[in-house]
């Protein structure tokens, strides 16, 4: 079983939320997300799509997991399953029209969900290697949700809770995310981090030196742990 999905969980009771992604985690499962209302997982869902997506039906406001599981279905084809109280003929007729993965009804047994999951995964026919030699990176800039090219990033810089991405012309853009989660996004033919601050494309590299990278003439270091991987990389 691999274990590199990226999970969503959408539900307004925290106590809950932790409690799916404790089972998650406990079974292995690394990329675990939570977030409480439709909303927010409209967010997360532009920014990094997930490949799964578990959610609650009633959310406690004027939209439910069934508007959600809606755009799943129609817009995004993201797998997904709800975990709900709602066991009626009314909302399960309701819900079986988005055709989700799985129903699970509260509460519930740990290795129901599991199974579910791996079973809603398999079905669908997800690449459980991940796929993410996509062309392009959805951002989140402040309250904007920007679209970037990934052959238009020369380098990213982090710098605290923010990283820095440089863009051909001399573009910017900053944006509130890690250096870990934009590596998981962009190209891995293409990208590779080569010290704890620095990520780098290489079709932009211009020099490499001994322990420095140069694009347009600007010298980015090479960490010391980072070397045999970047030498690797580099002569693939």
């Amino acid at each position: 079983m691999l274990l590199n999905i990226d999970f969503l969980i959408v539900e307004d009771e925290f106590l809950i939320a932790e409690t799916i992604s404790e089972i998650l985690k406990n079974r292995g499962y690394k990329k675990v997300r939570l977030v409480a209302t439709i909303e927010e997982a409209i967010t997360e869902i532009e920014i990094c799509k997930p490949n799964m997506v578990l959610t609650d039906i009633n959310l406690g406001n004027q939209k439910s997991g069934i508007d959600l599981g809606e755009l799943l279905l129609n817009k995004y084809q993201i797998p997904f399953i709800y975990i709900t109280s709602h066991s009626s003929s009314e909302i399960l007729n309701k819900a079986k029209y988005t055709r989700p993965n799985a129903y699970i009804i509260k509460p519930f047994k740990n290795e129901d969900l599991l199974v579910a999951i791996e079973f809603a995964l398999f079905n669908s026919m997800l690449n459980l290697e991940v796929n993410i030699e996509s062309s392009e990176l959805i951002v989140k800039e402040g309250r904007s949700i920007v679209k970037l090219i990934c052959n238009d990033i020369k380098w990213l810089a982090s710098e605290g809770n923010y990283t820095t991405i440089n863009l051909r012309e001399g573009k910017r853009r900053v944006v509130r995310m890690s250096l870990s989660d934009f590596l998981d996004q962009l190209p891995s033919k293409d990208f590779i981090r080569i010290h704890k601050s620095f990520i780098v494309n290489k079709i932009h590299i211009s020099e490499i030196r001994t322990n420095t990278i140069i694009i347009n003439k600007q010298e980015i270091p090479i960490g010391r742990t980072y070397q045999a991987d970047v030498e690797k990389f580099l002569n693939k």
